[in-house]
């Protein structure tokens, strides 16, 4: 069922909620694909900051900032960042009854940021716990879309699978948008939820993983194998490619000074669903979604300065594509 213009119903992201601890050194180098700094020594940051994230996170904030009713199903730690990080949401408009606490720590990850691009080392904490039984079945009737980002464990999973099973019940629409984690650890389980997606969102390198192709536009096409009505590939400043029936289309990248990319892909998705939910075509959709990734790179963090609706349409009066 594809994603369809509504004034009643909500939003359900489910995944990871995570506490971001971003570093930025003029110390840190990029030697043959990895990021270094000097062995044994102490090396002085230029900037040290902490952010609320994980995929879940991102979209719900994003959405809920866009004007989007929307809940977030996720657990955190009792005790420590998780009230933060709940707070954060809320700051955005999110609904957080569904975000359980569980015992040990809230998920948390090192991001190092190199010019504009990031490494991130992340430990998932309470996210690992997230399962069947954190499901509430009642809201499923107050939303008419479900957004699966990374689900990693054995829980995750299983948790995933049943509420894939309430939406299909309910003629939810159910948006896929993994991480390359999920297509790396659970690639079986990311399988079965793009069978039973109506869009499937990733990014190039993903795509190519997961369908073992070279070449994006091979990709999309056997991403599109698995039904979805709709499958986007995002490239970064190529842009993103759009599947859907027997046509392609390119739309470019916003021309835009990259400060941090935390949370952009996280931020497409959520204003790719906010336009289809406010009646916007696929192809118009997607150019809403890149400007609400551009708006997110060009300041650090994945949800400090996030756009509303009236600053994306204000931007893309003057937006102009990169060239590449």
């Amino acid at each position: 069922m594809p994603l369809k213009k509504t004034n009643n119903k909500g939003v359900l992201v489910v995944g990871g909620i995570i506490i971001d601890l971003i570093a930025r050194s003029e110390k840190f180098k990029v030697i043959d694909g990895n990021i270094s700094f000097p062995f044994d020594s102490k090396t002085t940051l230029q900037d040290l900051r902490s952010d609320i994230g994980g995929s879940a996170h991102n979209v719900a904030a994003n959405l809920g900032e866009l004007g989007t009713s929307t809940y977030v199903l996720g657990s955190v730690g009792k005790g420590d960042f998780g009230e933060e990080a709940l707070k954060n949401l809320r700051i955005h408009g999110v609904n957080t009854k569904y975000v359980t606490l569980k015992e040990g720590p809230t998920g948390i990850s090192l991001v190092f940021l190199v010019n504009g691009e990031k490494t991130v080392l992340t430990s998932r904490g309470a996210n690992e716990l997230l399962g069947e039984k954190d499901l509430n079945p009642e809201v499923f009737e107050k939303i008419d879309t479900l957004i699966l980002t990374s689900l990693i464990s054995s829980n995750n999973v299983d948790m995933m699978k049943n509420a894939i099973k309430e939406a299909k019940k309910r003629n939810i629409s159910i948006v896929v948008n993994p991480s390359m984690s999920m297509i790396a650890h659970r690639s079986d389980e990311l399988k079965y939820a793009m069978k039973n997606s109506d869009v499937i969102i990733m990014n190039g390198k993903e795509a190519c993983m997961i369908t073992g192709e070279t070449d994006v536009e091979l990709a999309i096409k056997e991403l599109q194998k698995y039904g979805a009505e709709t499958v986007i590939i995002t490239q970064d400043v190529k842009g993103s490619l759009i599947a859907e029936s027997d046509k392609i289309i390119r739309v470019p990248s916003y021309k835009v000074k990259v400060v941090d990319t935390t949370g952009g892909g996280d931020s497409y998705t959520a204003g790719f669903v906010h336009a289809k939910l406010k009646g916007y075509s696929t192809e118009e959709a997607v150019k809403f979604a890149g400007a609400v990734a551009a708006l997110n790179i060009i300041t650090t963090g994945a949800s400090t300065d996030l756009p509303t609706e009236k600053d994306v349409i204000e931007f893309l009066k003057t937006a102009e594509y990169l060239e590449v």
